[in-house]
């Protein structure tokens, strides 16, 4: 590989990897998950962990929270800002099997600031489990 080449590729990624300009990219945070089974909170669910997850310029979203075994797999659309992007997430292979299921939220990203807020909901109306199921972080670079 060109000598010129190689800075230019390592120079734009280690940019990349600190910019607060755009939602894209990869972004790390203590993540809060809580459920509330009609109008109670559930003790049993409620964690505070790390989250990892990585929005491709292309609109898919992977991720992890390992503590509680969740994967994050989905879409994310363009928002009403550029520093905005909607968000259509599934979870699986959490512990806690409330949340195994699909989610709508934001991410928005505070670039004058240095973060991102990120914020899932799910709400299910099913007989006997109906419930809410939040998922929020503040997630940097």
């Amino acid at each position: 590989m060109r000598p010129m080449l190689l800075i230019f590729l390592l120079a734009s990624s280690s940019c990349y990897a600190n910019d607060y300009s755009s939602p894209y990219g990869e972004w790390r945070g203590q993540t809060q998950y809580q459920a509330f089974i009609r109008t109670t909170s559930n003790p049993a669910a409620h964690i505070v962990t790390n989250l990892t997850i990585n929005i491709d310029p292309g609109g898919k979203i992977t991720g992890k929270s390992t503590e509680n075994g969740c994967q994050l797999l989905g879409l994310a659309e363009p928002g009403v800002t550029p520093a905005i992007v909607t968000l259509n997430v599934t979870l699986t292979g959490c512990t806690y099997a409330g949340y195994n299921r699909t989610y709508r939220g934001l991410l928005s990203v505070f670039s004058k600031d240095r973060y991102a807020k990120f914020s899932l909901q799910a709400i299910d109306v099913s007989s006997g489990k109906a419930g809410t199921y939040n998922i929020t972080a503040t997630m940097r670079r």
